[in-house]
């Protein structure tokens, strides 16, 4: 039982914070990531210390999708399962798509996120994608 309300607890998060990507909804995706937010992708890791830094990648993220036609950021829980009552560890695949086509391939990834105050917020963030570091989900261009 504990098991399946991780899950749950986990898909909302994810719902709500692709939402709020595609909606450009900067408040609401950065009232849910805790700083210090660490992010790892298969080339380097990044920690995110301040709200300013936080936002500014967020708009950089959010305006990489709307320049690709972006239209849905679906992300599928997988697992997650409780490290403590207020801690989630899960796992999940994203697909981020335009007009039902895929933007980029399906990617996994995994979320730790914890309870404060009762708002359920990342605090470290795994991608597995070995040519893209967050927030640019998408390939970096060279110009």
């Amino acid at each position: 039982m504990a098991q399946n309300a991780a899950l749950a607890i986990y898909q909302d998060f994810l719902d709500l914070m692709g939402a709020a990507v595609i909606a450009s909804d900067a408040d609401t995706f950065l009232a849910h990531v805790f700083l210090p937010h660490r992010i790892v992708t298969e080339t380097e890791t990044i920690v995110i210390e301040t709200m300013a830094s936080s936002r500014r990648h967020f708009e950089g993220f959010a305006a990489a999708l709307r320049g690709q036609g972006a239209d849905s950021y679906a992300r599928v829980a997988k697992t997650a399962v409780f490290l403590s009552p207020d801690r989630i560890a899960g796992t999940h695949d994203a697909f981020i798509s335009s007009r039902g086509k895929l933007v980029v391939p399906r990617f996994a990834n995994e979320i730790e996120i914890v309870q404060r105050d009762g708002i359920w917020g990342s605090v470290r963030t795994r991608h597995y994608t070995r040519f893209v570091s967050w927030p640019d989900i998408l390939p970096r261009m060279t110009v």
